[in-house]
């Protein structure tokens, strides 16, 4: 008895191309979801980063508004220095904790720190004691570990902002503070403006 072929016993063209173009659609669709996938880890990493700026800027914040009107310690006797502020650095003596319950007038200046892979933005401070005897108390802080950009600029009226402060016997009245770093190909940054009381 002979068997005659049936449609049943293989795949007809039709079949192949329809399994086929099935497959094609699936992999459009599995491309465009790794697709927003990868900008949301890109996003997420932005986010990440904004809250790190934002997190150093309220540190600064809180520092400068401790600042005090108290002679830097390497003045003279005809200078009366108070604060000295430059684009990427401040100096200025300020009332910080001191343990958990007392406080204490420190000398603090905050800086870029250039000697590891990065920049680092660091506050270091020191008691007001006599030279030999403040560098024994001095301590320092990393403020901001990784950064692209960075400006401090300074205003007396609250209006026009300077890239420099060294008026004698006085403080700027507020400390403009812009920090960017790149992520993933675009700039994030953070924005604040400090007021010293």
């Amino acid at each position: 008895m002979t068997r005659r072929a049936s449609s049943r016993d293989g795949f007809v063209l039709i079949e192949v191309l329809v399994a086929l173009s099935v497959v094609a659609v699936m992999a459009a669709m599995m491309a465009g979801v790794f697709s927003q996938l990868r900008s949301v880890a890109k996003l997420r990493e932005q986010v990440i980063v904004k809250a790190e700026l934002e997190g150093a800027l309220s540190h600064l914040e809180r520092t400068l508004s401790a600042a005090k009107s108290a002679k830097l310690p390497e003045n003279v006797d005809e200078e009366d220095k108070r604060f000295e502020g430059r684009a990427t650095q401040m100096r200025f003596a300020g009332v910080t904790r001191q343990g958990f319950y007392s406080l204490a007038l420190r000398d603090i200046d905050i800086h870029i720190d250039t000697q590891g892979d990065a920049p680092r933005l660091v506050q270091t401070m020191s008691m007001r004691r006599p030279p030999e005897a403040a560098a024994e108390t001095r301590s320092t802080i990393i403020i901001l570990d990784r950064f692209d950009s960075l400006d401090f600029s300074y205003s007396e009226d609250g209006l026009t902002f300077t890239s420099s402060f060294t008026k004698q016997g006085s403080l700027p009245k507020m400390v403009k503070i812009r920090i960017g770093r790149s992520v993933s190909g675009k700039t994030v940054s953070a924005t604040t403006v400090a007021r010293i009381l």
